[in-house]
């Protein structure tokens, strides 16, 4: 009997710091677009898997998460979504994450349901709303590093989006595409497979069972450039995720277990 007790006093002890690890709320919002609903886009198998995985590895870490895929990932549900996830916030404390696996133009925007699209820039302008900092957006699309030059009528767009306080890990460069093979062996795309299982503690470089924004991003951009170059299937593509993000927010833990 006193074996079990203590049993139940570490597992309870390890409930409570992981309850306690992050002082407010946290929101979160998993946006998938595989079936794109136009004829000038090509369906993105893997979209939905990453928005549907990331989801349930996000509500396991006590995020109040929801996902949109295919033709609920409309332009106007999704805008309206992210106000809503603003107007929750209620302190410096809380916390929103989201993720887009989506199609994505070198003129900055990520396409919705039915080819209609979102700009980076409406994107932040919603979000700088909000009453806390601690904002971090994940973005599956190619030419996603686009998010960080903005319009080019713009020069101080890149100062303007760091002093912003959001964080954004983008899977690829402004001129790159991002790989997402269209395979029944690839459920995932190649950055948001390294995102999910970063998040589920390969990320955990240091081994406190815990995953920091930069130790995130430090595995994803291995897995996937390692990945990208091992495979013959991404027909000699080459990727690189970016990480554009205040240098407060590199040490903010996302994930502990």
């Amino acid at each position: 009997m006193k074996k079990i007790a203590t049993i139940l006093f570490l597992v309870i002890s390890i409930f409570v710091v992981s309850a306690q690890a992050w002082a407010g709320n946290s929101f979160a919002l998993c946006m998938g677009l595989s079936k794109c609903g136009t004829p000038n886009a090509e369906d993105i198998m893997s979209a939905q898997n990453d928005a549907i995985d990331l989801k349930k590895v996000l509500v396991n870490q006590g995020y109040r998460a929801s996902v949109v895929t295919n033709k609920y990932a409309t332009r106007d549900n999704i805008l309206t979504r992210l106000q809503k996830i603003v107007a929750a916030t209620r302190s410096a404390d809380d916390r929103i994450l989201l993720y887009f696996a989506t199609h994505g133009t070198e003129k900055g925007y990520i396409l919705t349901y039915g080819g209609e699209h979102i700009t980076y820039r409406e994107i932040i302008d919603i979000l700088s709303k909000s009453k806390t900092k601690n904002i971090f957006v994940f973005i599956m699309a190619c030419h996603s590093g686009t998010v960080a030059q903005g319009l080019t009528s713009d020069p101080n767009w890149h100062n303007n989006l760091v002093k912003s306080g959001i964080s954004f890990m983008v899977s690829s460069r402004p001129e790159e595409t991002s790989k997402s093979v269209n395979l029944p062996h690839w459920k995932h795309s190649i950055f948001g497979q390294a995102v999910i299982k970063g998040l589920r503690g390969m990320a955990d470089k240091n081994r406190d069972r815990s995953v920091t924004l930069i130790e995130l991003y430090e595995y994803v951009y291995s897995e996937v450039v390692s990945r990208m170059n091992g495979s013959r299937e991404v027909g000699g593509m080459v990727q690189h995720p970016q990480l554009i993000c205040p240098s407060r927010a590199n040490n903010v833990v996302l994930a502990k277990w």
